[in-house]
């Protein structure tokens, strides 16, 4: 009897759901709860298309629900201002997104092309009408699968960094440098280019996940790229740069794989992303293989005043930041991008919603905020696709 009457609740939670998802859309589910703004308290704000009849059987479905439920006031949050993972159904990979001025641009791995979508709310990237292609190559060796594209706005000119293979060999993968528009408000504006590959003399290997890290004055670039050439280990490196476009020196392996949580399906340290807090400089980085569940984050911090080419520089944290979330259905986060709103910390990354969907197409991206906590990074649980999550802007 318990059973059935549980299966008849959820049966007019869902049917409630529906009809308010449909026809009243001020009103909101966050997980068991429902939400409107405060403004509609009134019919007189409901929309025209809906007759007496209806809204006096939402209305009294929706009492009945708040009594099946146990729903208080407090339960009751605004619609206005959120926004639901994720942002898009497929290719939603490797993200870098950004809060420009009042606009959010981002991008994620496309393989064929460089996109960079925008809009004033998050919500609004999942539109595909936001999207902007800025870069195509059919060069011979640099033509096939466009990895990680990162923009950044350096020296009075955009720049995109990203990683891309030829001949239709993975294996081939380099990183590579765009110059873009001028207009420090808008990456998508301008004509992208390509200036140069990026390889240092001492490392013509497999590198991907290009990014920037400033530090000291200087600029360096820190990627992903293989310790060997006879078994597949994915470390962290860097390398002085002179220029946005120009390397200088030789590249220094500064991480690697050595803990049971970074080699799940492979030894793997990807996607490192740099944070500078106060006086503290971080690296967050994405370790195991991406066809893992349990690929995830971990943290590289810098010592203060010391030599960031030196590996001796760096301290590796012994656990994970940020990782799978079962409970939720979420797998496989990582590869992220940290960005700011106002003083809102907010990251970007790719998850997948079951175990087993490997590294391909079917990572999604998702944003969630993170906070900074006596000069650390904290990142908080990954939460469930369809769970409204505030949107700062």
């Amino acid at each position: 009897m318990q059973v059935e009457l549980q299966d008849e609740i959820l049966d007019l939670r869902s049917t409630i759901h529906r009809l308010l998802r449909s026809h009243w859309q001020p009103f909101v589910f966050l997980g068991d709860s429902l939400s409107a703004p405060d403004h509609y308290n009134s019919l007189s704000r409901r929309p025209r298309d809906i007759s007496s009849n209806e809204t006096i059987m939402i209305i009294a479905l929706s009492v009945l629900l708040v009594f099946i439920l146990g729903i208080s006031a407090s339960d009751l949050v605004p619609r206005a201002g959120t926004f639901t993972n994720p942002l898009n159904t497929q290719k939603g990979a490797d993200p870098c997104m950004r809060y420009i001025n009042g606009k959010y641009f981002f991008s994620a791995t496309q393989n064929t092309e460089i996109a960079i979508w925008s809009s004033t709310n998050i919500t609004g990237l999942k539109t595909a009408s936001n999207k902007k292609t800025v870069f195509t190559d059919s060069t011979a060796g640099r033509n096939y699968d466009f990895w990680a594209p990162e923009f950044w706005y350096l020296d009075g000119a955009w720049y995109i960094y990203y990683s891309v293979a030829g001949n239709f060999d993975d294996n081939t993968h380099r990183l590579y440098v765009l110059k873009g528009g001028t207009n420090s408000s808008d990456p998508t504006s301008g004509t992208y280019t390509h200036v140069s590959s990026l390889i240092p003399s001492n490392f013509d290997y497999w590198a991907v996940d290009g990014s920037i890290l400033e530090v000291g004055g200087s600029r360096y670039l820190i990627y992903s790229g293989l310790a060997s050439t006879t078994s597949w280990i994915q470390c962290t490196y860097i390398v002085k740069l002179s220029s946005p476009t120009t390397i200088s020196g030789t590249a220094s392996q500064i991480s690697c794989p050595s803990y049971s949580w970074e080699t799940v399906g492979a030894p793997v340290h990807e996607g490192q992303e740099a944070l500078t807090v106060g006086n503290v400089t971080y690296i967050v980085y994405s370790a195991s293989h991406c066809s893992s569940e349990d690929y995830a984050l971990g943290l590289l911090t810098l010592k203060s005043g010391a030599d960031p080419l030196v590996a001796s520089s760096w301290t590796k944290s012994a656990s994970p930041l940020f990782g799978k979330n079962t409970a939720a259905g979420v797998y496989g986060p990582g590869h992220h991008f940290m960005f700011q709103v106002g003083t809102q910390w907010m990251f970007a990354y790719h998850g997948k919603s079951a175990a087993g969907q490997g590294c391909g197409d079917l990572r999604t991206t998702r944003v969630q905020p993170f906070s900074v906590s006596s000069g650390s990074p904290v990142f908080p649980a990954a939460v469930a696709t369809g769970v409204a999550v505030t949107d700062p802007a």
